[in-house]
């Protein structure tokens, strides 16, 4: 992987850096570019945030780059023998490294038996449902996938 770096130093006019750098000829290639590019960035405090005016020759080029933090998310499958709101709880205790026992009650945030009743649904079917639980934003589906979103 290319490290941020040696993009950044690219800027330098430093030609021996530019023969170091492999060039961005695929999407790929781009993408692991702009990722060590980011990484970097954040490292250090740069507020990577915002859309650039880039040069090219004598052409002036626009480019709206949109970089945010994206909320962290974690999955997780219902088995066929659990009951789908110990499955949930369970996620969440999972996710956040702590006994399931230190949550609060799951059926505050939503009936259990709403998610019975849609762990019985045709598991190809569109059904899903998602509620606020232990501060993330939780969505289950019919297939028995389990999304935690912060």
């Amino acid at each position: 992987m290319v490290s941020g770096s040696d993009w950044s130093r690219m800027g330098d006019g430093d030609p021996s850096i530019a023969d170091d750098v492999p060039p961005i000829d695929t999407e790929g290639a781009f993408q692991e570019a702009l990722a060590g590019l980011v990484i970097e960035a954040d490292a250090n405090d740069v507020d990577v945030r915002g859309g650039w005016s880039i040069a090219s020759g004598g052409e002036r080029l626009a480019w709206d780059v949109l970089i945010t933090n994206l909320s962290r998310r974690s999955t997780a499958v219902i088995d066929e023998a659990e009951f789908p709101a110990s499955a949930v709880v369970e996620a969440v205790a999972e996710r956040r490294g702590v006994d399931s026992t230190d949550l609060p009650p799951i059926y505050d945030a939503i009936g259990p038996d709403i998610l019975e009743v849609l762990h019985e649904a045709d598991p190809g079917s569109d059904q899903r449902v998602t509620f606020k639980y232990a501060g993330y934003t939780i969505t289950v589906d019919a297939d028995g996938s389990i999304v935690l979103d912060e």
